[in-house]
């Protein structure tokens, strides 16, 4: 007699799995990430504001710190926050709006003032609006945190996603997940999609993306990788890829043209986004050489020291970025490749490479390529000493960033 597996009988066969058993199998590894992911975020997060009020404390206006009326939500409230701010407040065409505005995307405003009305009413005070701010980037980035962790532990378990998740969440500029910045609900969309890609649901994928490319520009590099990801796939398993592959680009650039199509319908000027971004910051497409002169330039000659240092930065950090895009393509990692590569063409080719650096905090798969140093005896040296390096920078970057010396 041939026993059909799964058949209960007295051969002793075991039984198939119920659909509860089955569905508690597929629940028991999302519990691990969100207490894991949970875990690192919070421990991250619990050193940078601790470390920030010491720094603040220990500073001549230290005696101001908790004065603010909507501490600690102004902890980490800086810079370009007070342009989110005013976007949630005043829309990017109000009478008290400056013409630079237009340069930050609407994604992280529009959750600050979802947040700000649901907190105070239809007309919230700017202490709500500060408060709303850090709400939506509390949620977002214990979001993301999950989501990577998951993204790493379905592809190499959940000893790598530990590892990789450390590097994400106290990398060296990893204080842009507590800041009142808009990365953290950017890599909540991102990491969203490529995690719903990477399982096959193109269509949430793709609604994904369109949220992360209304947050930031970084979204048209994500849409763009993203198709790299569905082509290969599909040619994989020999199907068709090249009119859905243009259909998964057109719903994530959804989020980008809304805007872009608003800018013009405001302005008339197609080139909105591209102006306030030189009106306010200088930027303009240049040959990535005279970008490298541009940043060497105030790296050697500004008067101010924190300004060297983070020019400094961010030439260390472009190396960086060119030996791990060389490392992905050596891997064939194409997607990923192509999402740091274009990234690349963009900062390097920029006036200087303002921003460079800090845009590491966005580029998840570069901590997943550190961690499967791993994996090897003779390269785990690299993990462990991107881990310590990343955390003494991320020290530095927050004191910086908290005293108010230094934005990147």
């Amino acid at each position: 007699m041939i026993e059909s597996p799964g058949v209960v009988g007295v051969t002793g066969v075991a039984p198939a799995p119920s659909r509860l058993e089955t569905a508690a199998r597929g629940i028991h590894p999302i519990l691990r990430a969100v207490v894991g992911a949970a875990t690192v975020w919070f421990c991250a997060r619990m050193i940078l504001v601790l470390w920030s009020i010491a720094v603040q404390l220990s500073s001549p206006a230290g005696s101001h710190l908790f004065s603010h009326r909507s501490w600690p939500a102004t902890l980490f409230f800086r810079w370009d926050s007070l342009y989110f701010a005013g976007i949630a407040e005043h829309g990017y065409f109000g009478t008290a709006s400056l013409a630079t505005w237009p340069a930050f995307f609407p994604g992280y405003p529009v959750a600050t003032r979802i947040v700000a009305v649901v907190i105070g009413g239809t007309a919230p005070s700017q202490a709500v609006s500060t408060v709303s701010m850090a709400v939506v980037v509390t949620g977002a980035s214990l979001v993301a945190t999950v989501l990577f962790w998951l993204l790493v532990q379905q592809r190499s378990g959940g000893r790598a996603a530990l590892a990789a998740t450390v590097l994400f969440a106290a990398g060296p500029y990893s204080l842009f997940l507590v800041a009142s910045y808009s990365e953290a609900l950017f890599l909540a969309f991102a990491l969203g999609a490529w995690l719903l890609a990477g399982r096959g649901y193109w269509f949430p994928a793709g609604v994904l993306a369109a949220g992360a490319s209304l947050t930031r520009a970084n979204g048209v590099f994500l849409i763009v990788a993203l198709v790299v990801l569905y082509v290969i796939h599909r040619r994989s398993t020999g199907a068709p890829f090249f009119a859905r592959a243009l259909g998964l680009a057109a719903l994530g650039f959804c989020g980008v043209g809304t805007y872009f199509l608003y800018l013009f319908a405001r302005t008339g000027d197609p080139f909105a986004w591209t102006h306030a971004e030189n009106l306010g910051w200088k930027r303009s497409v240049r040959p990535p050489w005279e970008t490298l002169w541009n940043t060497a330039d105030v790296a050697l000659h500004s008067s101010c020291l924190a300004t060297r240092q983070q020019s400094f930065l961010e030439i260390l950090f472009a190396t960086l970025f060119v030996m791990a895009l060389v490392v992905l393509i050596r891997r064939r990692l194409w997607a990923e490749a192509t999402f740091l590569g274009i990234t690349l063409l963009c900062l390097m080719t920029s006036t200087t490479y303002q921003s460079l650096a800090r845009t590491s905090v966005v580029l998840f798969p570069l901590p997943i390529l550190l961690a499967t140093a791993l994996t090897s005896r003779r390269r785990r040296w690299i993990y462990w000493t991107a881990v310590i390096v990343g955390f003494a920078l991320l020290l530095f970057n927050t004191r910086q960033f908290a005293l108010g010396l230094w934005s990147d």
